[in-house]
């Protein structure tokens, strides 16, 4: 029924919202670097919290796989999203790092893409330019049992590598 906003903790005040608003509240509220957060309420009892917290400096990736284990039968895919994190781990929304990927195993990069809708890049080559500080990997299995290491890299950057079965 309504929501409070605070900026770096101070209250920016508070909304209602109905069926006729669809249940949005909005706020002009000037950039400023920290946390923005949002409290819902329903009946005067707080029911939901949302926060937006400032990212640093880039400082390492972080992969993430939609599933840890591919059938061996040289098609099925696994998708990996790899972001650009500060030292806290806030994905970096402007970065856009080279990213070099390196595989190991009974696996295969089928493609990598970005998202950037103006990008030439190649989608058939093992390294990828990160879009609003991600980027995603498709890794295609073998068809051998085995185990598959995808690393990714960039350089002043932490890397980070994950591990998948194919069976």
């Amino acid at each position: 029924e309504r929501v409070r906003l605070l900026l770096n903790g101070r209250n920016l005040g508070v909304k209602n919202t109905s069926r006729k608003s669809r249940f949005k509240a909005s706020w002009k509220v000037p950039y400023e670097p920290g946390v923005l957060k949002a409290v819902g309420y329903d009946g005067g009892r707080k029911v939901a919290t949302w926060e937006l917290r400032t990212a640093g400096k880039p400082a390492k990736l972080k992969l993430s796989v939609d599933r840890k284990t591919l059938a061996a039968d040289g098609q099925d895919l696994c998708f990996v999203t790899v972001e650009v994190r500060d030292a806290r781990g806030i994905r970096h929304p402007t970065a856009e790092n080279l990213i070099w990927f390196r595989i190991e195993g009974a696996g295969s990069i089928a493609g990598v893409g970005s998202g950037n809708p103006v990008s030439v890049e190649s989608f058939q080559r093992s390294q990828r330019r990160a879009f609003e500080g991600r980027c995603l990997v498709v890794v295609k299995s073998g068809r051998s049992p085995g185990r598959v290491r995808l690393t990714a890299e960039a350089d002043g950057l932490r890397s980070d590598s994950v591990a998948l079965s194919v069976q």
